[in-house]
């Protein structure tokens, strides 16, 4: 159950900051909520298998301590990358049916994402892979469920400045207990 609430909490926080939340609000205008949240849902859901399986996999043949260390740095990384990112919307339009479209957007807008990175790393610091997988998934879906049903309306009104800065310092203290814990100077996992 810790692991789950752990995955589900950065997960939902990496999602929150990022621009998949931009993409879903202008899908929300384009596609029908019921295939939209459906194409969020599955590509949610496979996204975050991948991570899951693969950090739940690398625990059997690295050594903890290399994990930790590995850990601590990805997620100094994801913290430093929100700090210095610029937002930059990019559309993409597919000609195939709307929830196949929604599926294939999320799918490839995430392979690779600090939410991906998010969930590996705890990944590798638990063998929780069920937990972990669901909670990373609805981490990722959660917030994008909320903005396709209520976006248009609150999304103008968030700051999303201090929202990345916010969000960025969690991942950087995070990263940073991660290390002292590799460093022995504290414990933290």
């Amino acid at each position: 159950m810790t692991q789950f609430l752990t995955s589900f909490l950065l997960v939902f926080l990496a999602e929150v900051a990022d621009k998949t939340m931009l993409l879903t609000l202008s899908l929300s205008a384009k596609i029908k909520k019921v295939n939209l949240i459906l194409g969020i849902m599955i590509a949610s859901a496979t996204v975050m298998l991948i991570p899951s399986l693969l950090g739940n996999w690398i625990t059997t043949i690295l050594p903890r301590a290399s994990l930790v260390l590995a850990s601590g740095l990805l997620f100094l990384m994801i913290g430093f990358f929100y700090l210095f990112e610029k937002n930059e919307e990019e559309e993409k339009t597919f000609k195939l049916p709307e929830f196949l479209t929604v599926f294939l957007i999320f799918f490839i807008s995430e392979i690779g994402d600090k939410t991906q990175i998010t969930a590996f790393s705890i990944s590798i610091n638990s063998k929780e892979f069920l937990g972990i997988w669901l909670g990373s998934t609805l981490g990722m879906f959660l917030p994008n469920l909320i903005i396709s049903i209520i976006g248009s309306s609150i999304l103008p009104k968030l700051n999303q400045k201090i929202l990345k800065y916010i969000v960025s310092f969690i991942f950087i203290a995070i990263g940073t207990f991660t290390l002292l814990e590799y460093f022995g100077v504290i414990q933290w996992w």
